[in-house]
């Protein structure tokens, strides 16, 4: 059987959520496919690099040059799939091209678009609300990372159940681990010219994540602890839709001088930082799984999420502070919760690396493999 897999997300140098999910999903697919007797395929637009370029005798890439910066899918996928139809096609998010094998595979990560269509562009909830439509017209197989998500597209979107496969996303328990060495911690947050200790938010700076209350709650926690406190909130990550607000927010905030924006932070360096925290701060509006505060778990660092969406599911009952995203009151109490509980502290990190170590790219990839592979018959379909 050919697989074919779109690899443009993976093939990303900046990767967030669902670059790094397709991203370890291949690689680890890729162990466990060597002598299976298949024949894989990675469409790219670009050459393959950061170890993906790196394949086992029956893994090729098919290089699909396209000079548009947009509509690589819906066109140059779907031309190629016409000049040579693979088997089976599996597209990593939402977007099926037009002309597709019969069995095909796409992962929906979430639908928050559809549930707070506020929060995003109108040119990203048309092209979202159209490719998930169509996915789920299609008939295609539709891999969702939490049971939160696949009861969203059933209520959402009518999807049919028995063709959603749930596969819990993964971590790298080899990058993401308690640092401990204090020197290590001080490099890292000196070369970011951060003050300890701090509060931390990884993750794209817009509106869907709640960021600015993060910044209100963290207003709230610097008026609670008096002047004179030498707590700071750490911004990290790229900006996003719902920045401008985000940037006027820091601006009028009284202690504007005790809130950082720190850009995209290196791979390397997000266990150390993250280690280094207060704790790791994840108060988003919607999530369909929610990757940074499992890895913030998984580096012994406690954690305060939104009582909301996929991550109560998937961080686990006790294993972290839960807060209602819209009170800025109880996320600054979990701040100070945190700053003055040690034995709270203590055993947020302890069960958190616990409930972290569950959840690895290769079970993500052994619950995956069987989605891709055990199909019968097939023929190329026009939609």
């Amino acid at each position: 059987m050919l697989i074919g897999i779109d690899a443009t997300r993976a093939n990303k140098p900046k990767k967030t959520g669902v670059e790094w999910y397709a991203y370890h999903l291949i690689q680890m697919l890729k162990k466990l496919t060597e002598k299976d007797g298949n024949h894989w395929i990675l469409y790219t637009n670009d050459p393959l690099t950061g170890g993906l370029e790196v394949l086992p005798e029956n893994w090729y890439e098919v290089r699909a040059t396209w000079a548009p910066k947009r509509l690589w899918t819906q066109v140059r996928l779907s031309w190629e799939m016409l000049r040579r139809t693979p088997d089976v096609l599996f597209v990593p998010a939402h977007v099926l091209p037009r002309f597709r094998p019969d069995n095909s595979v796409v992962t929906v990560h979430d639908v928050g678009f559809h549930r707070l269509p506020k929060l995003y562009k109108s040119a990203q909830i048309h092209y979202h609300e159209t490719s998930t439509r169509y996915a789920v017209s299609s008939k295609a197989r539709i891999i969702v990372p939490s049971e939160f998500t696949g009861r969203e597209l059933v209520d959402l979107y009518h999807a049919d159940a028995s063709l959603i496969a749930i596969t819990p996303l993964g971590i790298d328990h080899d990058v993401f681990r308690p640092i401990t060495d204090a020197e290590e911690i001080e490099r890292v947050v000196s070369k970011y010219h951060i003050p300890q200790p701090y509060f931390l938010y990884i993750g794209r700076l817009e509106a869907k994540k709640n960021v600015l209350g993060l910044i209100n709650a963290f207003n709230l926690f610097k008026s609670i602890r008096g002047l004179g406190d030498p707590t700071t909130l750490v911004l990290a990550g790229l900006q996003g839709f719902g920045y401008d607000a985000i940037k006027k927010a820091m601006a009028a905030s009284p202690y504007k001088d005790q809130i950082l924006e720190v850009g995209y932070v290196d791979e390397k360096d997000k266990p150390t930082l993250i280690s280094g925290a207060l704790a790791c701060c994840q108060v988003t509006w919607y999530e369909g799984f929610g990757i940074p505060p499992l890895e913030a778990m998984a580096c012994g660092c406690p954690v305060i999420a939104s009582n909301t969406s996929s991550l109560p599911e998937v961080i686990g009952d006790g294993n972290a502070l839960f807060v209602r995203p819209e009170s800025a009151e109880e996320i600054s109490q979990a701040m100070v919760r945190i700053s003055d509980d040690h034995t709270l502290a203590t055993d947020l990190r302890k069960r958190g690396i616990d409930r972290a170590s569950g959840y690895t790219w290769e079970r993500t990839a052994k619950e995956t493999l069987p989605v891709l592979t055990e199909w019968l018959g097939g023929r190329k379909i026009l939609l």
